[in-house]
This record gives C-alpha cells, structure tokens and sequence, in this order.
C-alpha cells in the first residue's frame, strides 16, 4: 500500500450561473504521496486550479460546487469537513501559492505583519519574539533579507514578491503546497531560480506538492510524476520517465510535445494542437479530445475510454485498450482495497 498524502475520487465540480452550467471538473482521480511532487499539467480552461481550490474549498460560494466525489487528505475527507475546520487546515496543513503574487498580497500591509498573521493564527503557543525570528527565518529562506520585512509589497520587484508568497505558504510548514503557476508573471532568469529555491525548500521541509503548470520544461525539472488534465478529467499519468520516454501516449500528451521548441531539428513553425478547448457548459459525447484529435474513429465519438494502465503508466485513449490493462497491478488509482 502506498504512503498516500492527498488522494482524489471521482471529482464533480460545477460551477452554476444564471445562464449556464460550466462543468469544470469531470470525474477526476488523483493521488500524491507523502514527499512526492505532482506536476499537474494542460492547457488553459483545463480545470486545474479549479481542482486546487477544492482541495482548499475556496470555490466561489455559491457558484462553485463539489457535485461529486471525496477529497482525502490524511484519511479525512475534506468535502465533508465544515467552514472552521478548513481553517485551521488551510496555511497550516495545506497552503497555496497563487498564480499572480500581484494580487496574493495585501498593498496595505508590510509583508512581514502578513506571514506573522499567518503564524499568530495557526501557532498560539509561539511567543512575538519567536514570530519576529520564524518571520526573519523564513525570508532568509527564501533568498530575502530580513528587513525586507518592513517593506510593503509595492516596492518589492515581481521576483520578491514572489517569494514573500512562498515565504508565506511555507511559514506553518506544512504537508501539502498547491503552486498554481508559481512563475507565469516572472522573467526565465527569476523562474528558474523560484524553481530552484522551491525544489530546495520542499526538500528541506520534506513538504509534498502540486505543481500546476502548461510548461512541460518546468516539469521534467521538478516533479516527480505527472498528470495530463484535458477537459476536467486526467487523461494520462504516470512517472517522469513515463510521460517522457514511453512508446505510447495520449495523442494530446502528443499534441503538448510537438508545441515545445526542438532545438536539435531545424522548422519554420512549432506544432499547436488544432482547435480549441471544448465549451465546459457543453462538453462533446464520448472522449471530450475527439473533435481535435488526428487518431479519432467512431467509438471515441459515443463512448468515453476507460483508462487503461501498464504498470505505472494510465493512458484513457481507445487507441491503447488493446495493448494496456484495466487496471495495472502496480498501479492504484482511488481508495486502498
């Protein structure tokens, strides 16, 4: 039996309006180990930081809805946990990083009073001289000086103020770390150092994370397995060594790759995927890829694939029912029977 962290079963989430409904996530299943970094990777529209905000249970009220499903974070089910308890849990046992630090910080507020209240709020028993040095700790942590603490989040550059984020979610250390996007708004020089600090401080904290993102570089960098989201549902998953040097894949795993640069071959033009994401308020019959896939045929039309597994790698493609199994016996997806 694996030494499961977080585990995800059969995930709805929908979000109502007074026009339509837009069914964000699809009957998602997922897992992350203790000490063990996901990449959760697709496209924009794909439902990712929608399943992030369900583990927090920071949907819209009342707009976003869990229609479906069970969250299990250390054995307890967080959709079913109330309002007070998520508060003790969020920052403290599972803490986020947001995609744009722009607005994750308040402008009023200097950045060290802000991981100080994170502190007061979660670790009644420390004392304000022992939040003044966790406060100086962490920043130094994360590549700051300690009196960057008095400064305001306006006059920090995009990179600090990134890092007062991650200094923000890592103050309580805790179990699990939600990075949707971490470095979208920095330069690639900052990104990779962000990166870099990040992997270093999961390490040292032996902290478990979710790193959502669209770049496969940043995945083959950082995680140690990987999720593709298409849709609101996974439609591939497996270890580093799956998603990149595996004979098969799902032809939108495919379709990702041939948009990355090569810089050993010679082109005029990357290849995008053709087409765009499917309408959430009304996703196709059968496989929600068929209408931009080059491999469709008929079934993937009227029936949606049921994922199929070898090994340590799932693939939900018609295309591999033949060659993969039902269920791979050294593989688990949802709860431990």
């Amino acid at each position: 039996m694996y030494d499961k962290l977080l585990e995800i079963n059969n995930l709805h989430v929908n979000y109502k309006t007074a026009d339509d409904v837009v069914y964000a996530v699809n009957g998602l299943n997922l897992s992350v180990r203790k000490g063990e970094t996901l990449g959760l990777v697709g496209e924009t529209g794909s439902g990712k930081t929608t399943v992030a905000l369900s583990i927090l249970k920071l949907l819209p009220e009342k707009i976003g809805f869990i229609s479906n499903g069970r969250i299990w974070f250390e054995s307890v089910d967080i959709t079913k946990t109330s309002e007070k308890e998520m508060r003790r849990v969020r920052g403290e046992q599972i803490s986020m990083i947001f995609q744009d630090p722009m607005t994750s910080l308040n402008p009023t507020i200097r950045v060290g009073e802000q991981i100080a209240e994170n502190l007061l709020l979660h670790k009644k028993d420390m004392t304000k001289k022992q939040i003044s040095d966790r406060v100086d700790e962490i920043l130094r942590l994360v590549g700051l000086t300690k009196e960057k603490k008095n400064d305001f989040p306006h006059q920090l550059s995009g990179g600090m103020k990134q890092r007062v984020v991650i200094a923000l979610a890592l103050a309580c250390e805790p179990k699990l770390l939600l990075a949707d996007e971490p470095t979208t708004a920095l330069d690639v020089t900052i990104q990779a150092q962000v990166l870099s600090m990040m992997h270093k401080l999961k390490e040292k904290l032996d902290t478990s994370m979710i790193l959502i993102t669209h770049d496969l570089g940043v995945v083959a960098n950082n995680c140690d397995r990987v999720a593709i989201m298409y849709a609101g549902q996974i439609i591939e998953e497996g270890n580093i060594r799956d998603i990149f040097t595996a004979k098969h894949h799902h032809p939108y795993t495919l379709g990702l790759f041939g948009s990355i640069p090569d810089m050993s071959k010679k082109t005029r033009r990357l290849a995008p995927i053709d087409g765009m994401m499917p309408d959430p308020t009304n996703l196709p019959d059968g496989c929600h890829f068929w209408p931009r896939c080059t491999d469709r045929m008929d079934v993937c039309k009227m029936c949606e694939p049921n994922p199929c597994y070898k090994d340590t790698h799932m693939i939900k493609c018609h295309l591999y029912k033949d060659l993969y199994n039902e269920r791979g016996k050294d593989y688990i997806v949802g709860k431990d029977e």
